[in-house]
């Protein structure tokens, strides 16, 4: 079956295409329209103010995604904002497009992060598995982000060379000290404050601490597998972590609250597998890492920090003498 290769293609009838996976949070039934469209993803944006995302089949899947199985044009030839789009369990019409996506043999693909113990993990083999883990995406991390978003900064703290990059490192000189403190305290006022200081931070689509946000509460969610008091305070905590997300854009809000609720991406939560020990940390930090701009670094900034503050800002730590025992214990070999 033929699909659009360029724009001119759209016009030739209804094509058809097979979806691969559907996120388990893509609504049964839905109309809505065209909110965003890139190169390899479009955003659909439905009355009730959530986006289903459409995916090349290179990307990996998002937890309010719809993940093509074969390859296509690039979607911008062939989707356009404002377009009109009619969503039920069967299948995704696009009319304005002259496109089907049948969605009946989809792998309904869910969004959970692997459970991971961080505290006082130096105390036995496995928990210096998992310390060894955390330095290798730290490292990985580190080495290979590119020169933007909040990597650089939380590496080398001075190293800050912009009007912006300085100001962005003295905001989370002063947030991330607090955030640590008040998730070591399970106090959820206080981690909504702190969290207040980074949402709709820096630049982007999704914008710098937007990211940070989402690989923090993916952590939390992933050491709350192995810790029952974290556990029953993420109800509580997405109730008062919502009202912020409405500060930022709309992509960047359906992410967080897809976070807030235990969803997130699929190369976030490979990152998450292999650091519980069920693949090779370099290898899925690296594929995280190609997510976006700067965004796969600024999620895994929020990962690292989440399961181990110390680690994660090592040259913040030397500047405000920030201490936590639970997330020094998680560093010691």
């Amino acid at each position: 079956m033929r699909w659009p290769q360029s724009a001119s293609d759209g016009g030739l009838g209804a094509r058809f295409v097979r979806a691969d996976r559907i996120g388990d949070r893509v609504p049964a039934r839905a109309r809505g329209r065209v909110h965003s469209v890139f190169e390899r993803a479009c955003n659909i944006e439905t009355p009730a103010g959530e986006l289903v995302t459409l995916l090349a089949q290179a990307l990996g899947n998002v937890p309010h995604g719809i993940q093509l199985a074969g390859p296509v044009a690039p979607f911008e030839a062939w989707l356009a904002p404002g377009q009109y789009a009619i969503l039920d369990s069967a299948a995704l019409c696009l009319p304005d497009a002259g496109i089907t996506v049948d969605l009946s043999c989809a792998t309904v693909w869910r969004g959970a992060v692997a459970a991971v113990p961080t505290d006082h993990c130096s105390m036995d083999a496995d928990g210096a598995a998992i310390a060894v883990s955390l330095r290798e995406l730290r490292a990985t991390l580190f080495e290979r982000a590119l020169e933007q978003g909040f990597a650089p900064l939380l590496a080398a703290a001075a190293g800050a060379r912009s009007p912006v990059e300085r100001a962005l490192a003295t905001r989370l000189s002063r947030a991330l000290p607090l955030l640590a403190r008040a998730t070591e305290r399970r106090d959820i006022p206080a981690v909504a404050a702190a969290t207040a200081r980074l949402v709709g931070l820096g630049p982007g689509v999704t914008p710098s601490g937007d990211d940070f946000i989402a690989g923090y509460l993916a952590a939390l969610w992933s050491r709350a597998g192995f810790d029952s008091g974290l556990d029953a305070i993420l109800p509580s905590l997405a109730d008062a972590l919502a009202p912020l997300f409405l500060r930022t854009n709309a992509i960047s809000r359906q992410m967080l609250s897809d976070a807030a609720q235990g969803h997130f991406a699929e190369r976030l939560i490979d990152v998450t597998v292999a650091i519980a020990g069920g693949g090779d940390v370099v290898d899925a930090t690296v594929h995280a890492l190609a997510s976006g701009h700067s965004s796969g670094a600024d999620t895994l900034c929020g990962l690292l920090f989440g399961y181990a503050p110390h680690l994660a800002m090592q040259a913040f730590a030397r500047a405000t003498r920030f201490e936590s025992t639970a997330s020094r214990a998680a560093v010691i070999a």
